[in-house]
């Protein structure tokens, strides 16, 4: 029996790394697609396409969700759209450096506490790895240009909101049984959809993206959708508190993206985040 928890265990670590990878590549994508102009139409289709990627990987997955695995989905799609709200006001109220360290931490830090609340106890070993992951989290979230003016204490309210909607999506999508697969994940964005189309109808927003959006938009949708179901995945074979922290790593992908491709340069934050970062992982992995 301990050799079988042992073995959950080293799965749940390597699928929510994998989601982390997966996550932060599709959040470099939808930037990508977003610099073209848009956003609004640009959320809705990555929406769009999430959905018809679910159709595809969801019977590649398999399972069997239940009524309210799928009801479980739904709630964690509306907590997802409402951060993603939330991150946007916040951005445009405050600097990107006090708004995005904060809602990382937060979204992180929120199901760690609910873990624990609901019985979760994670070994000293593991509980020391996610004090660095957390840490790790903040570092590699900074963005590393200079900050834009604005209130210091907006960015950190809506920093705030935004962490406590995308650490509530973390602690739903956990809630939904081991046999749904990533099923869950099918209503979650059917509700973020119909919220974008809301917006949209009520923004009076362009609702098509511009042609040269179209190849980002598609990887955003496809990767978005599969970084969620290992995640899903992930949280119905480990410790919520682990799979959240190692899951909100995400940034450290999108930065790596941002080096890759447009040669941005790594700030010294950023580069300490990713050295915590592993040594977080190989922590939460010792123990």
């Amino acid at each position: 029996m301990y050799l079988v928890r042992l073995e959950l265990a080293t799965v749940a670590i390597i699928l929510a790394l994998a989601a982390a990878l997966v996550v932060g590549s599709g959040d470099f994508f939808g930037g990508v697609a977003s610099r073209h102009g848009r956003v609004l139409a640009v959320v809705l289709w990555v929406h769009l396409v999430g959905i018809v990627a679910m159709a595809v990987l969801g019977p590649l997955v398999g399972g069997d969700p239940t009524a309210a695995d799928l009801a479980w989905g739904a709630a964690a799609g509306v907590a997802g759209a409402a951060g993603v709200g939330s991150l946007y006001v916040g951005f445009s109220a405050s600097p990107m450096v006090v708004v995005a360290p904060v809602s990382a931490v937060v979204a992180a830090g929120f199901p760690v506490l609910f873990g624990v609340a609901t019985g979760e106890r994670p070994s000293a070993v593991s509980a020391a790895g996610l004090a660095v992951g957390l840490v790790a989290i903040a570092l590699v979230s900074r963005p590393s240009g200079p900050a834009a003016t604005g209130s210091v204490g907006a960015g950190v309210a809506w920093g705030m909101a935004a962490g406590l909607a995308f650490g509530a999506l973390f602690v739903l999508f956990s809630r939904t049984a081991d046999g749904s697969g990533i099923w869950p994940v099918l209503p979650a964005r059917l509700a973020g959809a119909a919220a974008a189309i809301a917006v949209v109808a009520a923004s009076r927003a362009e609702r098509m993206p511009r042609r040269t959006s179209w190849p980002a938009i598609g990887l955003a949708g496809v990767l978005t959708v599969g970084g969620n179901g290992l995640f899903v995945l992930a949280s119905q074979r480990g410790l919520l508190a682990v799979v959240s922290v190692l899951t909100s790593m995400y940034p450290a992908a999108t930065v790596a993206w941002a080096r890759v491709v447009f040669k941005e340069r790594l700030g010294a934050p950023q580069l300490a985040g990713v050295a915590l970062a592993l040594a977080a992982v190989a922590l939460i992995a010792g123990g």
